[in-house]
């Protein structure tokens, strides 16, 4: 059973919003057709219904945190919509020791709402990570010009990553064809309750807040084997009512643990090398800079306390601060006639920050 709830607010076309509150049942039928073959299938049915569930309200306490102005847009019904529907997802996996690689096809209908169609290939590393191309196809019924909009954006060849913590999950997809993307984080309350199975490190995931002097975030998730590791530090919103800028630094390091058996301070030094993009866009959709520059990173990092910290089922999460030092070649031709814009393409950047380390226990793993 699923419950979703979700906001859409479009600024740009019709300046409407309205919420949707949708109620689904699915049961997967699984068929094994073999030791390493199986053969899932799962209908769905559901309804889901239109209006507006309080939302904006929640919206703007998020705006306020962050100091950012609210979004008050009038509801695009007065009416609440009511759309019962169903769907069908099949999917076809083969399974060889860590890694399962699997075929998936689904489809789902809202009446008088949407249709949507789906097919990928997925290869999934551990329960972990996974990683996926598809095709997506979704026709919307309602006449909303903002649903509309989201099948511009959101239809045809896409490249999906997924992580599964167990307390902490994350996705994200990229459209290629439009250059939009989405993704989200999050919790899952229920995995303090499973058993600890942590034995080992086999693989770990950094997920992190860094801070330029000034106050300007950035995210940063890591992917650790051994003493390799690959990052992105990103960072992204608006300038201004018209620009929103999107930057992102991807690494490939070498990690030294300096004492790693000290059981309160653990020291370490990240060095690396990789490109930064640097993406501005006005209108939400209309590019005004896209550039890639090659760039050179080190981090020096302190873990507080015992690692792990606390564990939860086969995971083992620890805490650390670090400071960062970024120099990015060639940042002259990034000038553009945005004003608060040229402060985030400098030449040398200093961040200093807080991350949450998640160790990952694959043994048991088959």
């Amino acid at each position: 059973m699923a419950v979703e709830l979700t906001s859409h607010t479009d600024q740009h076309t019709s300046k409407h919003r309205y919420d949707t509150l949708d109620f689904s049942f699915a049961y997967p039928y699984a068929l094994t057709l073999s030791p390493s073959w199986s053969l899932t299938l799962t209908p769905d049915v559901g309804i889901k219904l239109i209006g507006s569930f309080g939302l904006e309200e929640a919206q703007t306490l998020l705006h306020s945190f962050k100091k950012k102005k609210p979004v008050v847009l009038p509801v695009s019904t007065d009416e609440l919509a009511v759309h019962p529907g169903g769907g069908l997802d099949v999917t076809l996996s083969y399974q060889s020791r860590r890694s399962r690689y699997s075929l998936n096809v689904a489809t789902d209908h809202r009446h008088s709402w949407e249709s949507e169609v789906e097919a990928a290939l997925q290869y999934q590393y551990s329960p972990a990570l996974s990683a996926a191309v598809g095709y997506h196809y979704t026709k919307g019924w309602s006449g909303f010009p903002s649903q509309y909009m989201q099948e511009e954006r959101y239809n045809g060849l896409y490249f999906a990553a997924d992580y599964d913590g167990n307390l902490l999950f994350t996705s994200y997809r990229y459209y290629p064809q439009s250059g939009f993307s989405y993704g989200y984080i999050g919790f899952d309350v229920l995995a303090f309750g499973t058993p600890k199975t942590f034995q080992q490190n086999d693989l770990t995931i950094t997920h992190g807040l860094f801070y330029e002097l000034d106050g300007s975030p950035q995210r940063l998730t890591a992917i650790e084997v051994g003493p390799a590791v690959l990052s992105l530090l990103y960072m992204s919103g608006p300038i201004d009512d018209t620009h929103r800028h999107n930057i992102g630094e991807y690494t490939l390091s070498y990690h030294w643990h300096l004492f790693p058996h000290n059981t309160f301070l653990r020291p370490s030094i990240e060095a690396g090398a990789g490109i930064k993009r640097f993406n501005l866009v006005q209108h939400f959709d209309e590019t005004v800079l896209e550039e890639v520059r090659p760039a050179l990173s080190l981090e020096v990092a302190l873990g507080l306390g015992p690692r792990p910290l606390w564990v939860v089922a086969n995971t083992a999460y620890s805490v650390q601060v670090g400071a960062r030092l970024t120099h990015v070649f060639a940042t002259e031709g990034l000038t553009t006639h945005v004003g608060g814009y040229d402060h985030l393409t400098k030449a040398w950047v200093f961040l200093l920050g807080i991350t949450l380390v998640v160790d990952h226990d694959l043994s048991e793993v088959r």
